[in-house]
């Protein structure tokens, strides 16, 4: 069970580490006077893309997030033989967690860009990270 939880901890930590590091990049050149342009004006996809340049931040991340999961499920969950249940654990608490806190610290300013944030972070971790899971019990076990 204590593997488990540091295989959680890897997990949160590794991905909140770098969702907030992508998302400071994504923010670099820009105010958050042009952010309610987002609200206010109509802008085309393409200008919003090349502004933020979200999409590339968030593959970056999922990136990240992928082989953070391959590492852990190679290293920790698999030598463990930890079953479904635990792997799953692995997959949604770090993702649970990491949207709350995002939601919490940070609901006060901007709440609806923090709200997405939140879904952006939950999201591609499961995402990347069921992925990650799969694949290596697929091919290694």
């Amino acid at each position: 069970m204590g593997m488990l939880m540091i295989a959680i901890a890897i997990g949160y930590f590794g991905s909140i580490a770098a969702f907030l590091i992508m998302e400071e990049m994504s923010l670099k050149d820009s105010d958050f006077s042009d952010i309610k342009d987002a609200f206010t004006k109509e802008l085309s996809l393409d200008e919003s893309l090349s502004k933020y340049g979200t999409i590339k931040y968030m593959a970056m991340y999922v990136a990240i997030v992928a082989i953070i999961g391959l590492v852990v499920s190679t290293q920790i969950l698999i030598p463990n033989s930890f079953g479904l249940g635990f792997d799953m654990a692995y997959v949604f608490l770090p993702a649970l967690i990491g949207s709350l806190i995002i939601l919490l610290v940070k609901w006060r300013f901007q709440p609806l860009l923090k709200l997405i944030s939140s879904f952006m972070f939950g999201a591609g971790y499961i995402g990347a990270s069921a992925f990650a899971v799969a694949a290596s019990h697929l091919f290694l076990t």
